[in-house]
């Protein structure tokens, strides 16, 4: 049993290909759609949104992001400005886990004008198929404590949504290679 172990861990170590970590000063420019689901108190219901993002590496696994999104729905439009502290998993392939929480602004307009704040965070993979390349997909969540519509029966907001984008990495280290 052990020895199996042993073998799985060896060409499990052989067969991944390694990717470095970034640098500091690396960046990521970015597009993205996806579908939004708004808190059932706003007049947007559930629609689909697209944006775009820029992050820059402050440290080789710390990133700061700023992305904005746009949607509409029902005569309203949402723009969503997003500021986030970006923690990049140490990659082991062309696969990277990306974790990140900042500050939402969320500005209304057309049939519903109002504007609010609060909290936001988001999970994602960004999957390198080149070395200047990336597809990404996120998971977000956004949380207003004190909503432009709040009320007795509305005392918060939460909007969370699916994105799915492609980047481009620029000043990034090369994907590895292992040796033969």
């Amino acid at each position: 049993m052990t020895c199996r172990i042993a073998v799985l861990v060896a060409v499990s170590a052989l067969v991944a290909v390694p990717v470095t970590a970034q640098k500091t000063g690396s960046v990521e420019v970015g597009g993205f759609f996806g579908y939004a689901n708004y808190d059932n108190t706003l007049p947007l219901g559930n629609t689909i949104a697209f944006g775009g993002r820029v992050g820059a590496h402050v440290l080789p696994v710390l990133a700061v992001e700023v992305d904005y999104g746009h949607a509409k729905r029902n005569s309203a439009d949402h723009n969503a400005l997003h500021v986030f502290l970006v923690y990049n998993v140490p990659p082991v392939s062309h696969a990277e886990i990306i974790v990140g929480g900042g500050y939402v602004k969320n500005t209304y307009g057309g049939s519903y004008d109002a504007d609010d704040s609060g909290i936001a965070g988001f999970v994602g993979v960004r999957h390198r198929f080149h070395d200047m390349f990336a597809l990404r997909f996120d998971a977000f969540t956004d949380f207003i404590p004190n909503p432009a519509n709040k009320s007795h029966q509305s005392t918060f907001n939460g909007n969370w949504g699916v994105q799915a984008g492609l980047s481009v990495l620029l000043n990034r280290p090369r994907a590895t290679t292992p040796a033969r």
